[in-house]
C-alpha cells in the first residue's frame, strides 16, 4: 500500500519536487541523434520533467536544449531560425519576434531591436539552456545544479560502439512510475506476455513464456546495490532444478535485465515527461561484437520488446485510442491479451490502471490510488524499488550534496547484465547471484 502523499512525492517531477530534484541530478536521455535535424534543421519541441523545451542541432554540429520561451516577450523558440555558421553573429537559434539570438550554451548574443552601443544582451541569458552529450547514437542533457554535474553516462549501452546497440523510444500515457514498476514485477511475464511465440519467435522472454517452466509464481529475492537494486526471480523447472533470471534496477528509472545465451542484451528507461506521460526508452546491446542487421531490421519494424510507431511521432500504432488494436477473437483462443507486441500488452495494462487518486483526470494519465492495491510476495521488487527512490529523494532534500545512487560512473558501469542461470533448486541467493556476477564479468 501506498498513501497519497507518498503516490504524489514518487510521480511528480517539476522543478523544486523531491523526485524532481534528484532527477535532474543525472544525465537524461531526451531524443535519438538520428531523429535530431541536421546541423542548421529547424528545432524540435520537447517536454521533459514538465519543462517546455527545445533542442535544435546549431550549424557547427552542436546540439542545444533552451527553455521554449524567450525571456524577453516569451515567444516560442520552437518558430526560431537556427542560422548558419557563417552568420555575423555565428551559429544559434534568432527568435523570429524581436530577433534575440542565443547560442546551444544560451547566450544571447544579438539583439537588433537595441541600439547598437548597448550592452543589454551581456546581461541576458535564455531562460534555461542544458548541457548535452551524444553518446551509443543517443543525446543526453544534464537539467540539474551546474556544481553538482557527474560526467557524461557511462551506462552499459552508452560505452559500446554506435553499430553494437539499438533504441528506440514512444510515450506512454501514464507517470513513470506506474511503468517503471513493470519491469521490477517480473511474476507478470509468464503470464501477460505467455503468447509472445506468436508474434516475436525471437524474444529474450521465450524462456519463460513458452512453457520451459512449470512455475508462474516465481519466487523473489532483492539486495541494494550502489546503483539502485538487484532482483532475482527464481522458477522452478521439472527435474528439481531451477531457472533465474536477474534484473538490474540502476536509478533513476532504468533496468537491465538477464541476457539469455548469445542473445543482445535488453534495457529500459521511464523517463517522465511530466506527472501524466511518459517517454519509454527500449535499448538492445551486445557488448562483444555488432548487432546483426537482422536483429535491427526486426526491432525497427516494431519486434521485440520495441513497438511501431505512427510515422513522425513517438505515438505507437497500437494505443488507447484503438484499444491496442486487441483482438479478442485470438484472445479468446491462443493469446493471453490479442494484443499483437510486446511493449504494447504492457502499455495496455499500464495506462488503463485504476481506481484514480481524487482530482485527477483519467484521461490525462491520472495517478492511480495505491493505497487501495493488496500487494503480495510476487511485489517484492516494486516495494523495494519504491522505497529506495523515495530515501534517495528525501536525503537529497535534507543534504543536496548527497550523492543519489546511480550517479557514480563506476557504479554505473557496474550495473551490467547478468545471464540468466539455470542451477539445482535448492541453491542459495547469494550463492546464485555471486555464479551469475561471476559469469557477466567473465
Amino acid at each position: 500500500m501506498l498513501g497519497a502523499d507518498r503516490n504524489r512525492v514518487l510521480t511528480e517531477s517539476a522543478v523544486g519536487t523531491p523526485m524532481g530534484t534528484m532527477y535532474r541530478r543525472h544525465w537524461i536521455p531526451i531524443t535519438r541523434s538520428a531523429d535530431l535535424p541536421l546541423a542548421g534543421g529547424p528545432p524540435t519541441r520537447v517536454k521533459l520533467l514538465g519543462e517546455d523545451l527545445v533542442i535544435f542541432r546549431a550549424a557547427d554540429g552542436a546540439v542545444g536544449l533552451l527553455s521554449e520561451w524567450c525571456p524577453h516577450r516569451g515567444a516560442s523558440l520552437y518558430f526560431g531560425r537556427n542560422e548558419r555558421a557563417d552568420s555575423p553573429t555565428g551559429p544559434g537559434l534568432r527568435c523570429v519576434y524581436h530577433g534575440w539570438k542565443f547560442t546551444t550554451d544560451g547566450t544571447c548574443v544579438d539583439m537588433p531591436n537595441e541600439p547598437e552601443e548597448s550592452t543589454f544582451r551581456d546581461r541576458v541569458r535564455a531562460r534555461a539552456a542544458y548541457p548535452c552529450v551524444e553518446r551509443a547514437g543517443i543525446v543526453w542533457a544534464y537539467l540539474g545544479d551546474p556544481a553538482q554535474r557527474p560526467d557524461p553516462p557511462e551506462l552499459p549501452w552508452a560505452v559500446v560502439p554506435d553499430d553494437h546497440v539499438y533504441s528506440s523510444v514512444r510515450l506512454q500515457l501514464c507517470n513513470s512510475i506506474q511503468a517503471f514498476e513493470g519491469a521490477v514485477d517480473a511474476s507478470h511475464v509468464g503470464i501477460l506476455h505467455s503468447d509472445i511465440a506468436l508474434w516475436d519467435a525471437g524474444n529474450e522472454f521465450k524462456r519463460v513464456s513458452r512453457g520451459i517452466t512449470i512455475d508462474k509464481a516465481p519466487r523473489f529475492f532483492v539486495e541494494q546495490t550502489d546503483f539502485g537494486l538487484t532482483i532475482g526471480a527464481r522458477r522452478r523447472l521439472e527435474g528439481d532444478r531451477a531457472y533465474w533470471r536477474f534484473t538490474q534496477v540502476v536509478l533513476p528509472w532504468y533496468v537491465v535485465l538477464s541476457q539469455e545465451p548469445d542473445a543482445p542484451v535488453s534495457a529500459h528507461a521511464w523517463v517522465p515527461v511530466d506527472e501524466h506521460r511518459t517517454y519509454t526508452w527500449t535499448f538492445n546491446y551486445r557488448t562483444d561484437r555488432p548487432l546483426e542487421p537482422q536483429e535491427v531490421a526486426r526491432w525497427r519494424a516494431g519486434g521485440g520488446l520495441h513497438a511501431p510507431l505512427v510515422p513522425g511521432t513517438l505515438t505507437p500504432t497500437m494505443n488507447r485510442g484503438n484499444d491496442y488494436l486487441i483482438n479478442r477473437d485470438l484472445q479468446a483462443s491462443a493469446s493471453m491479451t490479442g494484443i499483437s507486441n510486446v511493449g504494447m500488452q504492457d502499455a495496455a495494462v499500464q495506462e488503463n490502471m485504476g481506481p484514480h487518486m481524487p482530482g485527477t483526470i483519467p484521461s490525462l494519465g491520472a495517478r492511480v490510488d495505491r493505497s487501495t492495491e493488496k500487494l503480495g510476495s510476487a511485489d517484492a521488487g516494486v516495494v523495494a524499488t519504491r522505497r529506495i527512490l523515495l530515501a534517495s529523494a528525501t536525503a537529497l532534500e535534507k543534504d543536496a550534496g548527497t550523492r543519489p545512487p546511480g550517479v557514480l560512473v563506476a557504479d554505473q558501469r557496474q550495473a551490467r547484465a547478468y545471464p540468466s542461470v539455470v542451477v539445482e533448486e535448492g541453491a542459495e541467493w547469494h550463492a546464485v547471484r555471486s555464479q551469475a556476477e561471476a559469469e557477466a564479468w567473465a
